[in-house]
């Protein structure tokens, strides 16, 4: 009975010092082969300016901020629906998708938390995803329209007067990333 305790534990022994013994053999092996003397190529070479964080935002990339926020509840298109954003106003038109309007909303104020359409694209057999949203400001006068809406804080936003509909507008792309910016009206990743 002694004999077989005293294998026992030299077993457990020999487990423990195999094991920890491999451990250290990978710790090793890691560290020796994450040790080169070569330099980083240029494209590898990565600027300290490109890992700087803005102390503080702008005005409207505050706004942007609590706009997509706000509209997080959209990525459900039933929800949309719901919500009243239930007429598409368009079809699909490329590089935006379709606008599903809220009719009410739309009238002669931009209200940050209520923009008066939603961009949508196909995703999948039956499935809608949600990219953007629009402003929409009505004129008077469509023939003689004033001067564009006040709309993010700044001069960022970029509102075009669209004479189809005599309406002011805006996209503002919070859902997904556009190469020509955040406020431009077309998004080139679209078919």
């Amino acid at each position: 009975m002694k004999n077989v305790r005293q294998n026992d534990r030299l077993f457990r022994l020999i487990q423990f010092v195999v094991f920890d013994g491999l451990l250290v053999l990978l710790a090793l092996s890691l560290f020796l082969t994450s040790c080169t003397q070569e330099e980083l190529s240029p494209q590898e070479d990565i600027p300290l300016t490109s890992h700087a964080v803005k102390a503080e935002l702008e005005p409207w990339e505050k706004e942007v901020v609590r706009l997509t926020k706000k509209m997080r509840r959209f990525h459900n298109f039933k929800v949309a629906l719901a919500q009243g954003y239930d007429v598409d106003l368009s079809g699909y038109v490329p590089q935006m998708g379709h606008h599903y309007g809220k009719q009410e909303l739309i009238d002669d104020l931009f209200e940050l938390e209520k923009p008066e359409v939603l961009l949508y694209v196909p995703e999948g057999e039956e499935g809608m995803k949600f990219v953007a949203v629009e402003y929409l400001v009505t004129v008077p006068d469509p023939e003689n329209p004033p001067a564009a809406p006040e709309g993010f804080t700044g001069s960022e936003d970029e509102w075009f007067f669209n004479t189809d509909i005599g309406m002011w507008t805006l996209h503002v792309w919070v859902a997904m990333e556009n190469s020509d910016g955040i406020f431009a009206a077309r998004n080139q990743a679209l078919p």
